[in-house]
């Protein structure tokens, strides 16, 4: 009988952002280019997947029940959902004027402007690419690095079943994919453990 042969899994390319490169990131972008802060908070907070988030309406958004809702018909996984909008957010899209645009416009046309047309499938990893560049961050630094760096933050701030929900996931394995990495932390509760042995 042959032998069963393991999968291998590689790491992935991805890395999620610092927190320190996340307050640059703010910092930066709150001077110069709000817009584009609204897109990284969305991806950061949301867990909206970038072809997802060019999708979502102005109407999709319910700012009193703070929630967006993902249709099935533009989702990965085809289930009509709603994602939690953190206040960071929704005060933002106030400070914009998001709400003042008529409700069945995309929030991120071209420019990353409210549009009646879609933004191209390119939108956020071209706006990324640029700022990526002005900050000097490496390559696996990506857009999609915000969902990732904002799954591994609600995590380990309130857990990994809230961070689950968030993000959609229908099995905590593929949440728990997402808090691995170079910056996984060190838990002092290991540093401090006296075993047997």
């Amino acid at each position: 009988m042959d032998p069963i042969k393991n999968l291998t899994v590689s790491a992935k390319k991805r890395q999620p952002l610092t927190k320190s490169m996340l307050r640059r990131l703010n910092d930066y972008l709150s001077e110069h280019d709000k817009w584009m802060l609204l897109a990284c908070r969305m991806e950061y907070y949301t867990f909206i997947r970038p072809g997802e988030l060019r999708h979502i309406r102005i109407n999709d958004i319910s700012v009193k029940d703070m929630q967006i809702f993902v249709s099935g018909e533009i989702s990965k996984n085809k289930r009509d959902a709603n994602v939690a909008i953190n206040r960071e957010i929704l005060t933002l899209m106030l400070d914009l004027g998001l709400f003042d645009y008529p409700g069945g416009m995309y929030i991120f046309g071209p420019g990353l402007r409210p549009s009646a047309t879609i933004g191209d499938k390119n939108l956020f990893s071209r706006e990324w690419c640029k700022l990526r560049s002005t900050l000097g961050w490496s390559p696996c630094y990506q857009f999609y690095s915000l969902k990732d760096s904002g799954i591994r933050d609600l995590a380990n701030s309130a857990g990994i079943v809230v961070a689950r929900d968030q993000a959609r996931h229908t099995d905590i394995s593929t949440t728990n994919r997402y808090l691995k990495g170079r910056d996984q932390p060190v838990h002092e509760e290991v540093i401090a453990f006296r075993g047997v042995l």
